[in-house]
């Protein structure tokens, strides 16, 4: 019985249901299913707006996508003609910029901001993109993603990047090569690696990894946005549906770190739930029950222990993140 004494890991940004828990109205496999589908859209037919807009209603039914992909397309059409005729792509980014955080009869002298009510975007429903266009306040996630896909609609090599809890802009110049991050929290001006590294602490080992700081793909991108229904089925306690969606995510991008130990959680979750709630020790567990025991423990080490060979630190990010650059 001494093999199932084990030590069970959970990750503090996934070890608690939030009260701010948005109801769900549907099939747990169809959410599974449609996450499947999404991140398995061929490249040249990707709609980063769609994508998470389509996670979104899965979070919260109430989303209106055609009403917010209609918001999107007249966004697009008004900063192509702030751009003007023939733009280069240095003007369609600045126009992009002026767009969102200058106020101006373009987006009716309510630029969007940095929601300083909730800056860590702790709250599931501030991370969706149709709480932003909806609100003009967002965070860390919302923004990036408002970014890019006005970025992409617009022709411009803009992707999504991670830091510890951040997401950023990564911008290509088409001209000269350079690659700029762009802190959306902060007017979409260029951020150095060195401040990003300061104000959200990363090892070495994870950067040479590539699970930060690295320039996603298209498809990986597709995995970030679908995080948060992850993390709405944690607020929700529904753990299966998580490893499931977890075990979508990690196939698009092996590397998700986040997801990787949202997923190590929901197996440590569901030890607590099926056996720490029933038997008072370990050695109460039927035999019959503790191969099932021995997975989920197996599972939850080898979760974490995979996040911090990549290079994850529990520490990771915890010193101030505040909006700037």
């Amino acid at each position: 019985m001494c093999a199932i004494a084990v030590s069970v890991a959970i990750y503090a940004g996934a070890a608690t249901a939030s009260s701010d828990a948005l109801p769900s109205q549907r099939n747990s496999m169809s959410a599974v299913r449609i996450v499947q589908a999404v991140l398995a859209t061929p490249d040249d037919e990707i709609d980063f707006a769609k994508a998470k807009l389509t996670f979104d209603k899965l979070v919260d039914p109430s989303v209106d996508m055609k009403a917010d992909l209609k918001r999107i397309d007249q966004m697009v059409a008004t900063i192509k003609t702030m751009a003007g005729p023939s733009a280069s792509s240095r003007q369609k980014l600045i126009a992009i910029r002026k767009y969102i955080y200058e106020s101006g009869d373009w987006n009716w002298h309510r630029p969007y901001q940095y929601d300083l009510t909730d800056p860590l975007g702790t709250k599931i429903a501030n991370k969706l993109l149709s709480t932003y266009i909806a609100t003009r306040r967002g965070n860390c996630v919302s923004m990036p993603v408002l970014f890019v896909v006005l970025a992409d609609r617009m022709g411009l090599h803009a992707t999504l990047s991670l830091a510890p809890f951040h997401v950023f802009v990564k911008y290509a110049d088409d001209v000269t090569g350079t690659v700029f991050n762009l802190e959306t929290t902060s007017g979409a001006f260029p951020a150095r690696d060195i401040w990003l590294r300061q104000n959200f602490p990363m090892t070495d080992h994870a950067i040479a990894n590539g699970i930060y700081l690295r320039a996603l793909t298209k498809r990986e991108i597709l995995a970030v946005m679908a995080e948060e229904v992850l993390e709405n089925d944690f607020a929700q306690k529904r753990y299966r549906e998580a490893i499931d969606v977890a075990d979508v995510i990690l196939k698009s991008y092996p590397n998700f770190v986040d997801a990787m130990l949202m997923q190590g959680s929901a197996y440590a979750h569901l030890m607590d739930k099926e056996f720490k709630q029933k038997y008072p020790s370990p050695i109460d567990i039927p035999l019959k029950l503790i191969p099932v025991y021995e997975i989920y423990a197996q599972k939850n080490e080898l979760l974490f222990d995979r996040a911090e060979a990549l290079g994850w630190r529990e520490a990771d990010g915890q010193v101030a993140q505040s909006k700037g650059q």
